[in-house]
């Protein structure tokens, strides 16, 4: 086995990480999750068929990447919903997967099922996840250095920024480029951030795991408040300023 043999199964290997603490810690309630465990389920079958770790007929595998590759923003942009700030924000975003779906119908219609399909969407598939992942990553690396609360969020997000700004060379070298050398490169660097961004988004989801069970402790405290001394006292609670700061430090 070479090298880039290796990498290339250890790749999905990695991505199962996220895949395991997702459904371990019953994330996957929130869509947002379900969306990324989906994404990082579909590769990593895809990188395992690669491999001949599955073997599947070659018909199958081209027609899995191609799936693979149309749903990339979709599912990216359903995961990028965790970070958004506002209603506004979500609805945006929300807005922005319905145009792109339809912009792949229309590709799909005039080219078909093809590779040149994923050649067109993937490029502004790449640029709209990065311009606005950098976006959320700046106001969430910005909220972690002043509340460590945010640090799940910053370190998944960074995750998703340092793996599509990598994907733009791999997008660059694999499919513009007529070097076939180029390709293998390419490749081999696909595999190392695919790794690389595994690790830091399982990372981000334990921090984050903490913080939400936190917040539901919290919700359980005032539901149990709330049976005991009724919700006329507990919203009189709410506006104590102890309680409040207390309130912000979970």
């Amino acid at each position: 086995m070479d090298l880039n043999s290796a990498i290339g199964i250890t790749a999905p290997i990695a991505m199962l990480i996220p895949i395991v603490l997702i459904l371990v810690l019953r994330l996957f309630m929130n869509r947002s999750f379900i969306a990324l465990l989906i994404y990082y389920l579909i590769v990593s079958v895809q990188l395992l068929m690669k491999q001949n770790v599955i073997q599947v007929p070659t018909r199958v595998y081209l027609s899995l990447g191609i799936i693979d590759n149309l749903l990339d923003a979709p599912l990216m942009l359903l995961f990028l919903m965790l970070f958004s700030v506002s209603a506004l924000m979500r609805k945006r975003i929300m807005t922005g997967m319905l145009i792109f779906l339809g912009f792949e119908g229309i590709v799909l219609l005039l080219y078909g099922f093809t590779v040149k399909t994923v050649k067109i969407i993937l490029g502004p598939d790449i640029m709209i996840i990065s311009a606005l992942s950098f976006t959320l990553f700046l106001r969430n690396v910005r909220l972690a250095i002043t509340n460590s609360k945010s640090l799940g969020k910053a370190v998944m997000i960074s995750s998703v920024l340092v793996s599509y700004i990598i994907f733009t060379l791999v997008y660059i070298f694999y499919y513009l480029t007529k070097n076939t050398q180029y390709k293998g490169d390419a490749q081999l660097i696909y595999y190392l951030i695919t790794i690389i961004s595994a690790i830091l988004m399982s990372i981000g989801i334990v921090i984050e795991n903490k913080r939400i069970k936190k917040l539901d402790e919290l919700r359980n405290t005032r539901k149990e408040l709330a049976t005991i001394y009724g919700e006329s006292k507990v919203a009189a609670l709410n506006k104590d300023s102890r309680f409040l700061r207390m309130n912000k430090n979970q």
